[in-house]
């Protein structure tokens, strides 16, 4: 319910497993997702479990619209920030519910998906493990958590994309065409995932690249003497802190 940005990233990547339903309240928008990733227009709320993808200050009147319209048992999932479980259980009395905090990559299977839920037994649990695990990784955690899984998951990439983009200035800067640059950076970042996905720790990581006195080295110094990794670190406590206001 609701395919805007987050909403269509879910549904493409839910397809390829699922059968997926979609709904949206703009006109022409839900057949325009359903064509573009082979999911079904319709009646969102007739699933075994509804997604609300749509703005925090738009939930509480699709809710009126589609709690008459849920199957007994339906599980309610919402990825809205500034509406906690107990808000979603007091709207949707007798389903069970569950907050989500994905982020754009799940279109690709390569996201992250945090998870609360509240209602659900084991084999439900299990279930909603199953379906969302194709998305990328799926992080189940207490709901308190969430303001900082959303520093991670949600800002994450606006982070990793501005490391890019300075990565990509420094090439040219040497001398490399903006295109060049640009292959050289998004291989790194693919190859650097590829490396970590398996559980390497990322400080080992680096000491294995990082050779005393070589190239790496020297580029870690000036990093290091710049604070880029406070800075890092700053800026996910100032996202979840922003998250934990909304």
């Amino acid at each position: 319910m609701g395919v805007g940005a987050m909403g269509g990233a879910m549904a493409a990547g839910l397809a390829r497993h699922a059968r997926v339903v979609v709904e949206d309240q703009a006109p022409g928008r839900a057949d325009e997702v359903a064509a573009a990733h082979g999911v079904e227009a319709g009646d969102a709320a007739s699933c075994d479990v509804v997604v609300l993808a749509v703005k925090p200050q738009d939930l509480a009147d699709v809710l009126g619209q589609i709690v008459p319209r849920l199957r007994a048992g339906a599980v309610v999932a919402s990825v809205a920030a500034g509406w906690p479980i107990a808000r979603l259980r007091a709207a949707v009395p007798g389903h069970p519910v569950v907050r989500l905090m994905p982020n754009l990559a799940v279109a690709t299977g390569h996201g992250v998906v945090a998870v609360a839920t509240d209602g659900l037994d084991a084999d439900a649990e299990a279930r909603l493990g199953r379906l969302l695990a194709p998305l990328g990784a799926v992080v189940p955690m207490d709901e308190a958590l969430f303001p900082v899984a959303t520093a991670i998951a949600g800002s994450g990439p606006g982070f990793i994309a501005y490391v890019a983009a300075a990565l990509e200035r420094g090439g040219v800067a040497g001398g490399l065409g903006a295109d060049e640059a640009r292959a050289m950076v998004q291989g790194v970042l693919a190859g650097t995932a590829a490396l970590l996905e398996g559980g390497e720790d990322p400080a080992r990581l680096q000491a294995r690249v990082t050779s005393p006195g070589g190239t790496t080295a020297a580029g870690v110094a000036v990093l290091e003497d710049g604070g880029v990794g406070p800075a890092l670190a700053a800026a996910v406590a100032a996202a979840a802190e922003r998250a934990a206001e909304l």
